[in-house]
């Protein structure tokens, strides 16, 4: 079941980093974040007391806010490498930083996974590794290859942090933590908005995209806590990684990249390696 929810997580997440990405391209990320991030607190405040009428603990906040300011800033990070750089370098250049950091933090605190899930992890990284080498329908490079991998680096170290403090909640943690994740997200990313001089909420049409955005992002976060409450960090991470596949299916279908051989190869190395993860 872990790993059924890691996959569903991930193609959420892939569904909306392509619509974040895109959305931040006609306003700023910080204001893209902000205002997703409301709808996100919404939806959590309304049915985090329907699956747990107890309330949070102090634990259970301050480990999701914990995650929430990490989260904000790789999510910040990651919008503004998708709408000034490649899509394909930068999102799967997040997912490869965002899956070797929590998994080394999984084995320095004992987790040991069976060695089939570990063959799985070996084909899925590299596949991370394969899927940021395609070129763009027109050829054309928005900024230097080597600015995108250094941005989408950077958001994944942060969103290695969010699934690390998000682990440490506990396997009878339920919503909560993602309560404590957006009240601390969103002053964050308000602070950098205004310091910026970028207005807090986007303007319509933006707009809804950015609350639709939330939404989908919020809806991910739930299904990859579930997950990492019936899994080992070290392998939910990794399959939820693999996200960047699911963007760039969307970004070929919609923005007519190409999906070189590499990426192609890829793509079928994180198929196998989800396949091994998943029977170990």
């Amino acid at each position: 079941m872990a790993i059924l929810l890691a996959v569903l997580a991930s193609a959420m997440v892939g569904g909306a980093d392509f619509v974040g990405g895109l959305t931040a391209r006609r306003s700023p990320a910080a204001t893209v974040v902000v205002t997703s991030h409301l709808s996100g607190l919404a939806l959590v405040l309304v049915t985090a007391p329907l699956v747990d009428a107890e309330g949070p603990t102090a634990a259970e906040l301050g480990w999701g806010a914990c995650g929430g300011a990490a989260g904000a800033i790789g999510l910040v990070l990651l919008y503004h490498g998708l709408a000034t750089t490649r899509i394909a370098v930068a999102a799967p250049a997040a997912a490869l930083t965002g899956a070797i950091v929590p998994v080394i933090f999984g084995v320095l605190v004992g987790e040991r996974p069976e060695p089939l899930a570990w063959a799985g992890v070996g084909l899925a990284v590299p596949a991370l590794a394969l899927i940021p080498s395609g070129r763009g329908v027109d050829g054309k490079v928005l900024l230097h290859s080597g600015r995108a991998l250094a941005i989408g680096a950077a958001a994944g170290v942060a969103f290695g942090f969010f699934g690390i403090f998000l682990s440490r909640t506990g396997d009878g943690s339920v919503l909560w933590p993602l309560v404590g994740a957006r009240l601390a997200s969103i002053p964050a990313i308000s602070l950098l908005a205004f310091g910026t001089r970028r207005p807090l909420v986007a303007a319509p049409p933006v707009l809804w995209w950015a609350l639709g955005v939330g939404l989908i992002d919020m809806a991910a976060n739930i299904v990859f806590l579930a997950a990492l409450q019936r899994g080992l960090l070290s392998l939910v991470i990794v399959i939820t990684s693999l996200y960047p596949g699911f963007t760039i299916l969307l970004a070929r279908l919609v923005l007519r990249e190409d999906i070189s051989r590499r990426q192609a190869a890829g793509l079928a190395l994180a198929a196998a390696g989800v396949a091994l993860i998943s029977v170990a």
